[in-house]
């Protein structure tokens, strides 16, 4: 009889995992000079596109000098935060709330968020997962497909 005895004593930290979601077929930039620590100047790419209903992990967001915001989402590949949905999941953030707040329910196909008619009491709440809309609106996860809105951290 042979038995094998093993022994895991190395670790992985799962680290927070950032990606972003088009919603329609997405044009590209390219980074250039660097006019200060975190202002570019960003140059329009015609080909490729992204794909619409596609994600794409990303690591950085830049700014042009008119306060246009990008997430790089490529070796010198970046899209419009104003044309992508960013998603943090893994995050691992307590939420404190001092007031009551909406929750809404997320459909995973469309990106839409809908209200449940329910609303979260005040406390302090778990949150693994964020997601921001195009235009600031975010909602933050505090259940099974429980979220509540503009929840900044």
């Amino acid at each position: 009889m042979l038995v094998g005895i093993f022994s895991f004593q190395n670790t992985t930290e799962v680290k927070a995992v950032s990606f972003v979601h088009t919603f329609k077929k997405t044009t590209m930039v390219s980074r250039s000079e660097q006019k200060d620590d975190f202002t570019y100047d960003f140059t329009r790419i015609k080909k490729p596109k992204l794909k619409a209903k596609t994600d794409w992990l990303t690591d950085k967001i830049g700014k042009n000098s008119g306060n246009d915001h990008y997430y790089r989402v490529a070796t010198n590949k970046w899209v419009s935060t104003d044309d992508v949905a960013l998603v943090n999941k893994g995050i691992n953030r307590p939420i404190t709330i001092s007031t009551g707040h909406n929750i809404w329910k997320f459909n995973y196909k469309t990106y839409e968020f809908t209200y449940t008619g329910r609303r979260l009491a005040a406390g302090t709440w778990a949150s693994d997962e964020r997601i921001q809309l195009p235009r600031g609106i975010s909602y933050c996860k505090v259940g099974p497909n429980e979220w509540i809105q503009n929840i900044h951290y």
